[in-house]
């Protein structure tokens, strides 16, 4: 395989691994009634403007996931219980959002969904990842995007490292001069 074709495909890899990794840490705006949206294994700030409490369910999207969720403002600290049988089972948390704004933390457990079947337009706010992921992702990313520009950097044979060592020799006489 040629060398464009082979940094083409290195520079291809650096994209879609920052792609994917912005993509899975980012914050995700969610307004509206009747819907529902992924939590992940992260963090949800839910707001209801309205004058009611309106029910809502946090739900597993496989049938063997169990989760627990957390809200110091709801005063909610609950593991879910499996809804069902069968191809249809799955594990749920049911409560009452009530009116205002309300944190609620995935403290164990993914790919968690919430749920509103209310006619009351709800606003919500979704980090995905808990901390411990999101460094995790990070770090993931970077070290792809290391390897992939020092394979880059290896097929031009690292010409950029002799030009930026021949830039720091022809100053390092001055900087030897500053601190002296």
């Amino acid at each position: 395989m040629g060398k464009k074709i082979r940094m083409i495909l290195a520079v291809a890899v650096i994209i879609a691994t920052a792609t994917w990794s912005f993509n899975s840490v980012r914050q995700r705006n969610y307004s509206g009634s009747k819907f529902f949206f992924e939590v992940g294994s992260g963090h949800v700030v839910v707001t209801n403007p309205g004058n009611e409490a309106i029910p809502v369910e946090m739900r597993s999207q496989g049938r063997a996931a169990t989760f627990t969720i957390q809200s110091n403002d709801l005063g909610l600290r609950e593991s879910a219980r499996r809804v069902g049988v069968g191809r249809n089972a799955h594990y749920a948390v049911n409560f009452d959002l009530p009116p205002g704004q309300a944190e609620i933390d995935v403290t164990r457990g993914s790919n968690v969904i919430f749920l509103s079947g209310s006619d009351q337009r709800i606003v919500a706010t979704v980090t995905p990842l808990e901390a411990g992921g999101v460094r995790t992702n990070i770090g993931f990313a970077i070290i792809v995007i290391l390897a992939a520009l020092h394979y880059i950097s290896k097929l031009q044979n690292h010409q950029w490292l002799k030009a930026v060592g021949a830039k720091i020799s022809d100053r390092l006489p001055l900087l030897r001069r500053r601190m002296a």
